[in-house]
């Protein structure tokens, strides 16, 4: 009975993978004119479609570690892992996938040493392909990616697989609950499942992660560390800025450009303020430049034409932000103010640059907790909030000075995560 009975089960799983892979194919065909048009017009998803079916102009290799992150955020959040396996385990090869064009850009800035390519699409025959050519031995993926076929796949070659810096947010985990016979079986694949906090935890084992396996590790945002390397544009940018107070508006969304721009204007005028504008979506920036009613520059332009001058630096290029918030007097994260789940506060934290968001931080509800917690960032909830605190920020230096070590403060309290995670994956590896 009971091998009968796990031949039932195991002829179940078989069909859902089956019926999983069909509907994939079948949303494929749907969206490829979707993609078809977009890659005509906007340059995206033609360039890469070879790398995510599986098809490859690099000679094949064999890498230790294979760490997927989805985008430019969880690119930076893995710096600090792969700097502490290196270190810890000098000479580890590794094969690094993004899904989207700002996380590759962002990926091949950062680990020049690694193998840098696109995640394959989750189709069974990508799937093969990735793993014959680049051969890892362990898949960590970065928060919660969960693919079942290569979940499946690389845990039938014999690849141990991690999920790092896990989390289920308010809306996805509903979603993984129901669906729980299904990620039951994908997760019991996994043999390390580390998770940002206790309330992760819970959540990874309600939806069928063996309980031995889901370690708390702690967030690995916070291990974040400010690139010192000198900007290309370091010098143009603080002729620019000609002295003056700085406000950083960082991975606006859209809705929120539309909202606060309007309250620029008086601010500018009544602070003498500088503003640099840096949306999250490069498709955004063209719609944002048409938005601007002050004199701007965008950063494309600097370095092409004679000196500029404006109010505003519209930052139209990917992979810089992180390094520009140094100049923040006081920033905003963008994607808060609209239900969009927020964006990363530790970036200009660890700056020490006073913050402030929004209340939509779902992406980022334990971060943004932490530093409300410790009255090291502020939550507001409209255009208008935003630029009082900017004023304020202006006109009270020692108001400025006391939030900003309070957030550099709240960042370097909550470190180590990274160790934690690097630790698991060697011990993996071994």
């Amino acid at each position: 009975m009971g091998g009968s009975g796990w031949l039932g089960v195991r002829g179940i799983m078989r069909r859902m993978f089956v019926l999983y892979e069909v509907l994939l194919y079948l949303v494929f065909l749907l969206a490829l004119p979707f993609f078809l048009i977009t890659g005509l017009f906007r340059g995206k998803y033609l360039t890469n479609f070879p790398q995510r079916i599986g098809f490859y102009r690099t000679p094949a290799a064999s890498h230790d570690l294979w760490i997927h992150a989805v985008s430019v955020g969880e690119t930076l959040a893995s710096r600090p892992v792969v700097d502490e396996v290196l270190r810890r385990r000098p000479g580890t090869s590794i094969v690094f996938t993004t899904t989207t064009l700002t996380g590759q850009a962002q990926a091949q800035r950062l680990f020049p040493e690694a193998t840098i390519t696109y995640f394959p699409f989750d189709f069974t025959a990508s799937v093969k392909r990735f793993l014959d050519h680049h051969r890892p031995r362990l898949f960590a993926a970065m928060e919660t990616e969960i693919w079942p076929n290569v979940t499946r796949l690389a845990r039938a070659r014999g690849l141990r697989l991690v999920l790092a810096n896990g989390r289920l947010s308010d809306r996805s985990f509903p979603r993984y609950r129901a669906l729980r016979p299904l990620v039951r079986r994908l997760l019991g694949f996994y043999d390390r499942v580390l998770v940002r906090d206790e309330g992760d935890r819970q959540r990874f084992i309600e939806i069928g992660a063996p309980p031995a396996a889901v370690e708390t590790t702690g967030n690995v945002k916070f291990d974040f560390a400010p690139d010192d390397k000198p900007l290309e544009i370091a010098n143009d940018l603080q002729r620019l800025i000609a002295g003056r107070c700085v406000l950083i508006l960082g991975s606006t969304r859209e809705g929120e450009e539309e909202a606060i721009l309007p309250e620029l204007t008086p601010f500018v005028a009544q602070h003498d303020a500088f503003v640099i504008i840096a949306p999250r979506k490069p498709e955004r920036f063209d719609m944002v430049a048409r938005l601007l009613t002050m004199p701007f520059v965008k950063r494309s332009e600097i370095g092409n034409r004679q000196p500029a001058t404006g109010n505003i630096l519209l930052l139209n290029s990917v992979g810089e932000l992180t390094r520009i918030y140094r100049y923040a007097t006081v920033a905003f994260v963008g994607g808060s103010l609209v239900p969009a789940g927020g964006h990363n506060p530790i970036e200009p934290a660890a700056a020490g640059v006073p913050v402030c968001f929004g209340p939509h931080m779902t992406n980022f509800r334990e971060i943004a907790s932490t530093f409300l917690e410790n009255d090291a960032a502020v939550e507001v909830r409209s255009p208008r909030e935003l630029i009082a605190f900017a004023a304020r920020m202006f006109d009270d230096p020692a108001a400025r000075a006391a939030y900003g070590e309070r957030a550099r403060r709240t960042v370097e309290q909550n470190r180590g995560a990274a160790a934690r995670t690097a630790e698991r994956i060697i011990e993996l590896l071994a």
